[in-house]
């Protein structure tokens, strides 16, 4: 009895090497192993799949049961690795396009269509082969095949609730788990994050809902697929889960900082300004400056602050808070304090058009409830124009802005700002440069 005991672990752990012994991918495995007396082979048909790490449709186990142990029904047990157990020499993967692997079953059935039914899921931890230690076995006739049962993956489908349209749809295994994260605004980007959910250019989510009338709206920030596995026959109950969207026009940003304004501007984008917002320690996007801004700001009462603008590019023809508005552009409810613009490189340039609030402003630009407060336009004494050509205005250098610009001030600095004679009449500004 002692020696007994003392040699069941050595011949489960020869067994579990001779498990190992076989490759995946092997082009004729019966052969080697009936060579080397494995002939008690386990076959894993992929039934359809492939092992990814050999592209091959089965692979086999084999084993010498010379010395292994006899239980007391008189059979030796055999217990089996899973082709992806990673105790195996070389662990094999098995996948099929579309599904996902439910277990490994002894038992298949073809169904009318073409389909397949399972029984018998192998338990790897707790089932057994018994074999007869007299009997006469060839590894290539395996006393068991173990088939992969696979369902089809889980899906949630994507709706547009203005028109009942398929929008989006994605494939998941369970393995990658069964929550579903519900887009959330980012706060390093001030952007929606839509994770797994379609992203539609030009437009941003709005709501989430489980019915099209939009009655059972989404409010959590994860959703549970309701999909259930039953994994005694791989059939799936519940597999696709359908969600209802509505969309906002436009690219939408949540801003709560200068920071992320600063860092994630886009010049067709649209801000939602959530808080005020100090430029002290940030600058002020160039795009936006001398560039064409075509998107939307929503200030919500808020106030954005303490800018602080240098004209010094003469390849730059329109300059202010906005280079150009265009007229896509949308403006509203919002407050510019303390902005400081200095145009300071005008030498030489020709059809330019400098502005506190934009160098230019299309006629149809949505300018509502904007108020420029405590700023100064200044001209600095080392510029010069040398052609006529230019515009200047305290709100904008061309086009018109229905914005109350007693907040501006317009003054000459620099070396000698007595040198500079400055004209201010129906917004315009005109600049004398004096030589004497």
């Amino acid at each position: 009895m002692n020696q007994l005991k003392k040699r069941l672990p050595l011949c489960l752990l020869l067994l579990l090497m001779v498990a190992l012994l076989v490759g995946c991918g092997e082009e004729n495995p019966y052969a080697v192993n009936d060579s080397e007396d494995f002939t008690v082979s386990i076959r894993f048909d992929a039934n359809g799949g492939s092992f990814t790490t050999t592209d091959t449709p089965a692979i086999v186990d084999s084993y010498n049961i010379t010395d292994l142990p006899v239980n007391g029904e008189g059979k030796v047990e055999i217990p089996l690795l899973a082709p992806n157990d990673k105790t195996r020499k070389d662990a094999c993967t098995a996948a099929k396009d579309g599904y996902f692997l439910a277990g490994w079953y002894a038992q298949r059935t073809e169904n009318a269509d073409g389909t397949y039914a399972y029984a018998e899921p192998w338990d790897f931890a707790n089932n057994r082969v018994k074999v007869d230690p007299n009997g006469t076995y060839t590894a290539s006739e395996p006393v068991l095949t173990l088939y992969a049962g696979w369902a089809p993956e889980f899906t949630v489908e994507y709706y547009d609730r203005a028109d009942g349209s398929l929008i989006g749809e994605y494939a998941f295994s369970p393995a990658s788990g069964m929550e579903i994260q519900i887009p959330a605004w980012s706060e390093e980007t001030g952007a929606l994050e839509m994770f797994k959910f379609p992203k539609r250019a030009g437009y941003t989510l709005e709501t989430v809902s489980y019915d099209s009338e939009g009655l059972q709206t989404v409010d959590t920030e994860t959703v549970l697929h309701p999909a259930v596995l039953d994994s005694a026959s791989a059939t799936v109950t519940g597999g696709t889960l359908k969600l209802y969207t509505t969309w906002r026009e436009g690219e939408w940003y949540r801003i709560t900082s200068a920071e992320q304004f600063a860092d994630n501007f886009n010049p067709q984008g649209c801000y939602d300004i959530l808080a005020d917002l100090d430029f002290t320690e940030e600058n002020w996007p160039t795009a936006l400056m001398h560039g064409n801004f075509s998107g939307k700001i929503n200030g919500n009462g808020h106030t954005i602050s303490n800018i602080t603008l240098t004209q010094t590019d003469n390849s730059r023809l329109q300059t202010g808070l906005f280079g150009n508005l265009t007229e896509e552009a949308s403006i509203r409810d919002i407050t510019f304090d303390n902005v400081e613009l200095t145009i300071k490189g005008g030498a030489r340039v020709a059809g330019a058009s400098f502005g506190l609030l934009a160098g230019t402003v299309s006629a149809d630009t949505q300018l509502d409830a904007v108020a420029i407060t405590n700023s100064r336009l200044l001209i600095h004494s080392r510029c010069y124009f040398a052609f006529d050509d230019y515009a200047i205005g305290l709100l904008c250098g061309t086009g018109t802005a229905p914005v109350d610009n007693s907040g501006i001030v317009c003054t000459a600095t620099g070396d000698n700002p007595e040198k500079v004679n400055i004209t201010v009449a129906d917004s315009m500004v005109t600049v004398e440069f004096l030589t004497e």
